[in-house]
């Protein structure tokens, strides 16, 4: 009797010790994102804030009539930094992320994007404006192909199959961009 007792408690306490690691791949909060590591940990991303910049080549400011038809201006999403403080090795990169639900498409609630690394920041064009040129405004703030599936409760797991060295970030919300470099 006491071998049975001593049985199920072991097997009871290995089941809970299993769900509690298979759980732990999940963030805790809503926004959140981890890069699941090839021993199955998990790495939770730094968020890191952004702001809008918006640069022109000036044309409009010089006095001949008609010259403010030749500006261009460009508005690009930046992050302070060249590297962000995760990186992973090239390859397969695997994501989870929490949302508030996954009962969504996924590209209605998240973004990967790849980052263009400048002398002293990471960007991302969001758009052109020229009189001439016209408009190209960025309406999908995602530039990187990706897999994902409904997981646990609220959350999707990602997986960017062939990720190349460079700077990406996953846009949850455009104030704070969960980023990580693939090296």
């Amino acid at each position: 009797m006491k071998k049975i007792i001593l049985t199920t408690a072991v097997m009871m306490a290995m089941t809970i010790s299993c769900f509690a690691q298979s759980k732990n791949i999940e963030p805790e909060y809503i926004g959140q994102v981890v890069i699941l590591n090839a021993d199955s940990t998990t790495t939770l991303l730094q968020k890191e804030a952004t702001s809008m910049k918006t640069k022109s080549s000036n044309w409009g400011m010089i006095p001949i009539p008609g010259s403010g038809m030749l500006d261009k201006s460009k508005t690009k999403l930046t992050i302070k930094g060249k590297e962000a403080p995760v990186s992973v090795p090239a390859g397969k990169v695997t994501l989870v992320i929490k949302a508030a639900s996954n009962e969504q498409e996924p590209n209605k609630v998240f973004g990967i994007m790849k980052l263009e690394v400048e002398k002293k920041a990471r960007t991302f064009l969001m758009g052109e404006f020229s009189l001439v040129g016209g408009t190209d405004m960025t309406m999908n703030y995602s530039n990187v192909p990706y897999l994902a599936k409904k997981y646990g409760g609220n959350c999707y797991i990602i997986t960017i199959e062939n990720a190349e060295p460079g700077e990406y970030a996953v846009n949850t919300d455009f104030s704070q961009l969960s980023t990580f470099s693939v090296k």
